[in-house]
């Protein structure tokens, strides 16, 4: 079971970035979150009305909602403004993150690999970064702008990964779900009538398929991501639940390259590299030595 809502989360979270580009193409970011939050949650109500209560953890729960919330918006705003491929390797860190906020707050064991792998990730990030800084490629390496909102939403889902799971034995995945729907909307909502004031959004000339595009965003990246993510959470640990982001990637870049025209230079390929060796040490070397022995 585990394995087969490991290839769905897969599947769906790759289709999650672009949705949502193509998406921003018709909705400002605040508003498109709003939206977001507001209609999943309302999806989602009828399905968990009869068990909403609020139990103990309500700070946990809190901090999880507004954690979630940030991390909607940050990458939301990033996203408009670097290539997906970019942003999607961005979040690969996420698993080593996870397991060195789990050692402070979690109280979980660091090993050596996964110090190692932080090392060889950090190395590709700081490529990314230079190449950020430098190239006018913005199809490969986004702006520096965008790349800064959406490493803010990498330390925000992270850290939202770990306090998760002090909630996920209390709180039903649905539930979880439900409240950082809400949340999520409410705190988008303060903001739309600023955002409004400062675009030329009509709402009166979005084509059909802005409609199909935003019906699509809350479906598979909002409601079936998350609601099978937190199915994870809470039956697996923070750290393995962290690593679907890398399926994920892999997915969200090919569909970059298709469709949006985005494409990979030798440095993007050469700090792509370092974080998957990274990611590979710190996560399967030491499950894969076994076997090379045989």
């Amino acid at each position: 079971m585990t394995l087969i809502v490991f290839l769905l989360i897969s599947l769906i979270g790759g289709s999650g970035a672009p949705l949502i580009k193509f998406t921003l193409h018709f909705f400002p970011p605040v508003l498109l979150v709003f939206l977001r939050g507001l209609f999943a949650a309302m999806v989602m109500l009828p399905f968990i009305y009869n068990k909403l209560s609020l139990k103990e953890g309500k700070k946990y729960l809190f901090a999880a909602n507004i954690l979630f919330a940030a991390n909607w918006i940050a990458f939301a705003f990033g996203i408009g403004k670097t290539s997906i491929i970019m942003a999607q390797n961005i979040y690969l860190p996420t698993s080593l993150l996870v397991a060195v906020l789990g050692y402070f707050y979690l109280k979980e064991k660091l090993s050596r690999y996964q110090i190692y792998g932080l090392i060889l990730t950090l190395v590709g990030l700081a490529v990314f970064l230079n190449s950020s800084l430098k190239s006018q490629d913005v199809l490969s390496f986004g702006s520096p702008l965008g790349n800064l909102l959406v490493f803010s939403g990498l330390i925000l889902w992270s850290t939202y990964t770990v306090v998760s799971r002090k909630i996920s034995n209390i709180y039903s995945p649905q539930l979880i779900c439900f409240f950082n729907f809400i949340v999520t909307a409410s705190i988008a909502l303060i903001f739309v009538p600023l955002e409004l004031s400062r675009t030329t959004f009509n709402i009166d000339a979005l084509p059909a398929r802005s409609i199909f595009s935003l019906a699509s965003v809350i479906t598979f990246p909002s409601i079936l991501f998350f609601f099978l993510y937190q199915w994870l959470v809470k039956n697996t640990s923070a750290f393995i639940s962290s690593l679907v982001l890398y399926p994920v990637t892999i997915l969200a870049g090919a569909s970059a390259i298709i469709f949006f025209g985005e494409k990979l230079t030798p440095t993007f390929i050469l700090g792509s590299l370092f974080i998957f060796a990274g990611v590979f040490l710190a996560t399967s070397w030491q499950y894969a030595k076994k076997y090379i022995k045989y």
